[in-house]
């Protein structure tokens, strides 16, 4: 059974989420009514639900608690870069490229990109951020004899653009895997969260428009920042009516 707190939680974000950015949610003791609860109990709510970006508060007589988040969706039927599908919502993109390098694969890698112990890859590591906040790290290895010279292109931008325009490989079709995990220190500190914190890794095979693998990734999103939204299709549901899945980022303002 859900706590008190968690209970409010869940009250206050579907609220949140069912309301406009930048509208206001009420006043602390307005809300405190609202919910049937202490302030003091309110106020620990509010401020992790304010830590996360999800709300803000203004002090002053016309003040109170207001709605921070936006949000912004990457269909999963489709293989786009981050920068993409972040312009398309209304974000700034940006990139932060951690370190480069050519190297020797791991038994995951070699098989995920059908790679033999004597094949090298080539490795991106990257923090993307939206409006100039972290959401996600990402950790790209594509097969070395495949993209040769790719650490000498802009790697700030869509890899993706890259290796078509450069290399002539077109996404074809992506194997994703995505799973709840805890943040490292290390991770923490590149995200700007606490250690520990949630964040969902999408472990990607990307397989060019002849059916070979070419890139393999993993990607970790800030789970305060991130929800999955699924529509599952029935057998009463044609195809044109189902909704694609998405992910969807909340905005952090303020």
């Amino acid at each position: 059974m859900a706590t008190h707190s968690e209970e409010l939680r869940r009250r206050i974000v579907g609220d949140v989420n069912a309301g406009t950015p930048g509208s206001k949610l009420g006043s602390e003791r307005d809300l405190a009514e609202r919910y049937g609860t202490s302030r003091s109990s309110l106020r620990q709510v509010l401020a992790a639900l304010e830590e996360a970006g999800l709300v803000h508060r203004v002090i002053g007589r016309a003040g109170g608690i207001f709605i921070s988040h936006g949000q912004v969706e990457r269909n999963l039927a489709d293989v786009v870069g981050v920068p993409a599908f972040l312009a398309h919502q209304g974000y700034v993109a940006g990139t932060r490229v951690l370190s480069t390098k050519i190297g020797i694969p791991d038994h995951a890698t070699q098989h995920a990109l059908k790679l033999g112990p004597a094949d090298y890859v080539v490795e991106v590591q990257r923090v993307r951020l939206a409006d100039g906040s972290p959401i996600s790290l990402e950790h790209a290895q594509f097969p070395a004899d495949t993209v040769p010279g790719l650490l000498e292109q802009p790697l700030r931008g869509s890899l993706y653009e890259i290796l078509e325009s450069e290399y002539g490989l077109t996404a074809g079709r992506a194997v994703e895997r995505i799973e709840a995990v805890s943040a490292t220190n290390d991770e923490a500190a590149l995200l700007g969260i606490k250690p520990k914190a949630a964040l969902l890794l999408i472990t990607r095979v990307t397989h060019d428009q002849n059916g070979t693998p070419y890139e393999y990734s993993r990607d970790l999103f800030r789970g305060d920042r991130t929800a999955l939204s699924v529509t599952a299709q029935g057998r009463g549901l044609t195809g044109a009516d189902a909704e694609p899945a998405s992910i969807t980022l909340q905005r952090q303002t303020g």
